[in-house]
């Protein structure tokens, strides 16, 4: 089930990694949550609804030029797959451009994406 849950989210990385950010309802499971860092102060912890995740990564998304994530390695355990990735972007007001390493953890159950 591991490879199968990495081929799962293949197309929603390779859109993110264009740039690409519109909803992937054939991926994302109906009561999806989607969990935020702390490092991302501005955005919070779980959200739950749909609208409010929605709002949150369009605020995010708002302050950037061309901001991508890039996929660089899947890894897979049962339900879990970490996708490690590559941001990069450029500050809208300060031109500065970022290139950071950073990590997803997805939960999967039933061919569908329950957590980010």
């Amino acid at each position: 089930m591991s490879d199968q849950n990495i081929e799962l989210l293949r197309p929603v990385c390779e859109q993110w990694a264009k740039g690409n950010f519109r909803p992937h309802p054939g991926v994302y499971g109906p009561e999806m949550e989607w969990g935020w860092s702390d490092e991302f102060l501005d955005l919070g912890p779980v959200a739950e609804e749909p609208g409010r995740r929605s709002d949150r990564l369009q605020s995010r998304l708002r302050s950037w030029e061309d901001w991508r994530i890039a996929p660089e390695d899947h890894l897979a355990a049962g339900d879990f797959v970490v996708v490690l990735c590559r941001y990069s972007g450029t500050g809208k007001e300060s031109g500065v451009a970022l290139d950071p390493p950073g990590a997803h953890v997805w939960t999967i159950r039933e061919g569908r994406g329950v957590r980010l």
